[in-house]
This record gives C-alpha cells, sequence and structure tokens, in this order.
C-alpha cells in the first residue's frame, strides 16, 4: 500500500503508539499488583487512550479512502491528458489555478485555451503519495493533497521528469461525491548531468 508507513517493531516505536504501548503496560502493571492509587492515576489515561485509538481508527480509514480516491484521479487525470485532453478542464473547479513550470493559469476558459495549446503528450507516473488535508485548514472542506512523480514525452520533444502536485476537493452531488481539482502545480525536473 503506497500510502502506509513503515511499519515498526516495539524498539522503534514512536509517538503515538509508544504512549498507547506505555499505558496498557502500565495498566497491566496496575491491575497485577492492584495498586489503587496507580490504578486511579490511569483513569483520565485510559479515556484518553480510548479517544485516542478511535481517532486512530478513524484516521487509518480516511486515509485509505484517500489512497483510493487518489489512486482513481491519477489514473483518469493521465489518461484524461493522454488520450482525450478537450475533455481535462472538467475535472478543475471553476476558479481553479494552474501553475505550470512557475507560469499561473486560472479559470475554465484559460484552463481550455492551455491545455489546447499543448502538444500531444505520453505521462508515465512512476510515484504517487497522498493524504488528507486537516480540516481546519481548509474551512471542513473534504480536501486531498495529491503528489505525483514521473516522466512525460510532448509529442516533438524529448522525453522529461516532472512532478505534479494537485489539491483535490470533495464535490457533492445528489448521487455521488465527485472529486475538482481547486489547485494543480505542474514542473519539469531537469537535473544538471
Amino acid at each position: 500500500d503506497f500510502c502506509a508507513g513503515p511499519q515498526r517493531g516495539r524498539k522503534g516505536d514512536t509517538g503515538w503508539r509508544a504512549h498507547i504501548r506505555f499505558l496498557l503496560n502500565a495498566e497491566v502493571f496496575a491491575s497485577r499488583r492492584a495498586a489503587p492509587a496507580l490504578s486511579a492515576a490511569l483513569g483520565p489515561a485510559r479515556a484518553s487512550l480510548s479517544r485516542l485509538m478511535a481517532a486512530s481508527v478513524n484516521f487509518k480509514t480516511c486515509v485509505d479512502q484517500t489512497c483510493r480516491a487518489a489512486e482513481e484521479f491519477v489514473n483518469i487525470y493521465y489518461d484524461t491528458m493522454d488520450k482525450r485532453r478537450r475533455m481535462l478542464t472538467r475535472l478543475y473547479l471553476d476558479k481553479a489555478t494552474l501553475i505550470w513550470n512557475g507560469n499561473a493559469v486560472s479559470g475554465q476558459e484559460a484552463l481550455k485555451e492551455f491545455f489546447e495549446m499543448l502538444p500531444s503528450s505520453e505521462f508515465q507516473v512512476n510515484m504517487l503519495d497522498c493524504q488528507p488535508v486537516h480540516e481546519q485548514a481548509t474551512q471542513s472542506q473534504t480536501t486531498v493533497l495529491v503528489v505525483t512523480c514521473g516522466s512525460v514525452k510532448f509529442d516533438g520533444n524529448k522525453q522529461r521528469y516532472f512532478t505534479q502536485n494537485f489539491l483535490l476537493t470533495a464535490q457533492a452531488t445528489p448521487t455521488s461525491t465527485v472529486w475538482k481539482i481547486a489547485s494543480d502545480c505542474f514542473r519539469f525536473q531537469d537535473w544538471a548531468s
């Protein structure tokens, strides 16, 4: 799974995993020793652990859904870019912004003109990463950051490496949720030989 980070054993546990393991071990110790003072002290920690574990499960579900949505989006986006470019602007919000190698393009009409002037392309995505954006940063709008890296060959040009970052927002329709591009940043990666 490309979204899941490396899993560490007990020695490498950090952050919330180490905290949970500490709380669980302390609770076992308290129950074995029947130390009422420690057990009472763990009461608030037990509630905190419960909330932390529930939030962790909800966040994991959110990340899993984000990963599936990002994979589906990337397949649709690059297939449309390569084969049906005239339809590409349907994936963007009306006021979306594209930054193409430092040049800004905003709005549906400008995006349509820009994509029409690009030569035909063959994109190959080699890496995909994604994460949900915290709702406090997006005024409770469900938003996903998608990052891709790969290579592209535009007709008449040599193959080049690129990175592309998308901010996708969920748009509710009567029958489903549709992801639209709010912001798109494309950059060629030309490293010195």
